[in-house]
């Protein structure tokens, strides 16, 4: 078992996820064509585009829901295609996602406590049994699911319903959940999705603070101001291509990204 200080460690690859010319079609229409990028450990790398782009299907083919057409993905120089999407996070690659699915009726601590169990040991007839080991790791999940909600800034409201919380706190309690898994690569579908611009900014910060315990950070956002602020690299889809990577400033004047997306956001 992973022991608290454990969980968020980084790792000295240089590129720790990479995708190899990933092709996904639907009924004969590309929705990620020719795509390959990778993210080095411990960066923020972000990716854009407008609705339709392909960002989500990336995702999907990076955490294993969608099997590709073509090409690959590397987690930490394997090939991780074909594996089960529960594998995969087991390896160190968790996600969020657009829509919340949190489990409204359990607690927010429950909810982290979730996110753990492929951490542990105690199967189900010694947790039940409540013997001294089970009670041990039980002691120690709540712990540690209170360390990650701090993390989040959600540790006072540890045994409220994930229900009752407000949607930015929701949010923020799907990254907890994920965070949980341990992951080395943590991949954010649209955050900042329904904050305020005051949530935002604190959401910008506990990036910061994820980043710096040694995780990568892939977020898909439409808030252009949180994209180009946290950065350090952006990757730009339209209709299923890479039409521009590079670093904020660099894409943010690239003329073909202002035709596809940008426009006067940037100015």
């Amino acid at each position: 078992m992973m022991q608290a200080g454990d969980v968020l460690s980084g790792d000295a690859r240089d590129d720790l996820l990479a995708a190899k010319d990933l092709t996904k079609t639907f009924g004969g229409l590309a929705a990620v064509k020719n795509v390959s990028f990778s993210v080095s450990a411990k960066a923020i790398k972000a990716i854009i585009g407008p609705n339709g782009a392909g960002k989500t299907t990336l995702y999907d083919l990076l955490t294993g829901i969608y099997l590709p057409d073509e090409g690959n993905v590397l987690f930490q120089g394997r090939e991780i295609v074909g594996l089960a999407t529960h594998e995969i996070t087991a390896l160190g690659v968790a996600r969020t996602f657009q829509t919340i699915r949190l489990f409204t009726g359990m607690t927010v601590m429950e909810n982290v406590m979730v996110g753990l169990h492929h951490r542990t040991k105690t199967g189900f007839v010694k947790s039940a049994l409540r013997v001294p080991s089970g009670l041990r790791e039980e002691a120690w999940m709540r712990e540690e699911s209170l360390r990650i909600l701090d993390i989040v800034g959600l540790e006072m409201q540890a045994e409220s319903l994930a229900g009752s919380l407000p949607f930015g706190q929701q949010r923020l309690l799907e990254v907890a959940r994920a965070l949980a898994t341990a992951p080395r690569v943590l991949l954010l579908d649209e955050p900042a999705s329904g904050l305020n611009a005051y949530e935002t900014r604190e959401l910008g910060g506990i990036i910061y603070r994820i980043r710096d315990m040694g995780v990568t950070v892939i977020l898909v956002e439409h808030d252009m101001g949180l994209v180009m602020r946290i950065s350090d690299e952006v990757l730009v889809l339209d209709y299923g291509e890479i039409i521009a990577e590079g670093t904020p400033e660099e894409v943010s004047a690239d003329a073909r990204v202002i035709e596809a997306y940008l426009g006067s956001e940037i100015d």
